[in-house]
């Protein structure tokens, strides 16, 4: 058969294909032609918003909490109003952030509408590396926008009909109560009675003033610290379908055309071409198999592995003497465990990290850069068996929420729990690498 002819019936198979898998698994939606869901009406729809993000939303009082320890500071441009209980590199972020705002003299404003209800907006409970974890993910249509302080037109807008905000958290678990498979430690002591008068109070940190008679309250609950906050626009359903169903066609156009082309018999040709495409579809599955067993298997080799605070390591090792006067905000991404080394007394890792850094410069628009880098990291095998040398009960610095503190009796900060025993179980960037 003829290069053009080849090409041609290639084409017309592949389509017919293509459009036959697409009724099977795509849904017609015609919703977003409703005036409702256009965006200008959902843009005004939040701009009318005068009691904050969550008007006329369903979104429980806890989850609202959250969130607003992120977006009220960066609504306002003011570090004053940061909560007290954050990871420090957190907190380094989103105090660097708010200080480029100010400078820029503007604020960084996010509305909500459309929030999906639950149960798909509650939090997502999981423990590892001696810390409780819940993250939020909530699905919603978002305006952010860049303001002037002292009003005027917005001098950046971006909407997206897809958004998810993510929020992470963590809070100490004490060896002490880490019986049995909990998902949850310290749910029940999130409220108490007063000692004095018997008012209901809502425990925020370890030492709480009751409202009523002034009492002071002692607790032993460790309140949640926030660790990560992110704006992102995510793809449909039917549009993640849509990528695969041109990826899939893009290989079978492939396969079938350089076997019409070669091959004389057309019959014979056509059925080697689709099976030759399923043939590379079935390796490409095989492949991404294979990469997330080893990565699991990678994880198993470590101790105590915990994604979320390699991150924060890293994080703290690339950002913690930011130079360029622009940076706005930063974070690492995925991360791929490439390579794992262990001796008796310490662990080497070697990773890739996915990284996006959004830069504000002067009288322009803001832009984001993203690469990856490969770093080598190191840290002792059995964090656990190891002590901090020096002198543990003078006042210092917390080297995880940054509240100055004089360890307790088991070592631990007495506001977030972390020990001083975990100082071995940081990350740490071999030189030269950062």
């Amino acid at each position: 058969m003829s290069f053009w002819d080849a090409a041609s019936l290639a084409a017309a198979v592949t389509v017919a294909m293509i459009g036959i898998l697409a009724e099977k698994i795509i849904e017609v939606d015609f919703s977003g032609l409703l005036k409702r869901n256009w965006k200008s009406t959902r843009c005004k729809k939040m701009l009318a918003q005068r009691k904050g993000p969550w008007q006329g939303t369903n979104v429980q009082g806890e989850l609202r909490r959250v969130f607003d320890l992120v977006l009220l500071p960066l609504g306002k441009a003011d570090k004053e109003l940061l909560p007290a209980r954050m990871d420090k590199n957190f907190r380094r972020r989103m105090e660097g952030q708010i200080e480029l705002l100010e400078r820029r003299k503007l604020c960084r404003e996010i509305r909500l509408t459309d929030i999906v209800p639950l149960p798909k907006n509650a939090f997502r409970h999981w423990n590892d590396d001696s810390r409780e974890w819940r993250e939020s993910v909530l699905q919603c249509s978002a305006l952010e926008r860049l303001l002037p302080k002292e009003g005027g037109r917005p001098v950046h807008t971006v909407y997206r009909k897809n958004a998810r905000l993510r929020v992470l958290q963590s809070r100490h678990i004490r060896s002490s109560d880490r019986a049995g498979k909990q998902k949850d430690y310290y749910a029940h002591k999130g409220t108490i009675s007063c000692p004095s008068c018997g008012a209901e109070i809502e425990l925020h940190s370890q030492q709480t003033v009751c409202p009523y008679c002034g009492g002071v309250i002692q607790s032993d609950f460790y309140d949640w610290q926030t660790e990560a906050f992110a704006v992102y626009e995510q793809m449909g359903a039917n549009q993640e379908k849509a990528l695969w169903l041109l990826a899939w066609g893009g290989i079978l156009y492939a396969c079938l055309f350089l076997c019409l082309w070669l091959i004389q018999n057309t019959l014979v040709s056509l059925a080697a071409g689709v099976g030759a495409a399923v043939l590379v579809l079935a390796a490409v599955i095989a492949v991404s198999t294979i990469t997330y067993r080893k990565q699991e298997k990678l994880e198993e080799e470590i101790v105590r592995y915990s994604e979320n605070y390699l991150r924060s390591c890293i994080s703290e090792a690339l950002y913690q003497n930011v130079e360029h006067p622009d940076l706005m905000d930063y974070g690492v991404g995925t991360i791929r465990l490439k390579k794992v080394v262990n001796t008796v007394e310490t662990t080497t890792i070697t990773v890739q990290v996915y990284i996006s850094e959004t830069y504000l410069p002067q009288g322009r628009k803001p832009h984001t850069r993203k690469y990856k880098r490969t770093l080598v990291l190191q840290r002792a095998r059995y964090p656990q068996r190891r002590k901090q040398d020096g002198k543990l009960f003078t006042e210092r610095e917390c080297p995880s929420c940054g509240a100055n503190f004089v360890p307790d009796e088991n070592h631990c900060c007495s506001f977030c729990g972390y020990s001083f025993q975990a100082d071995s179980a940081k990350w740490v960037v071999q030189t030269g690498q950062v």
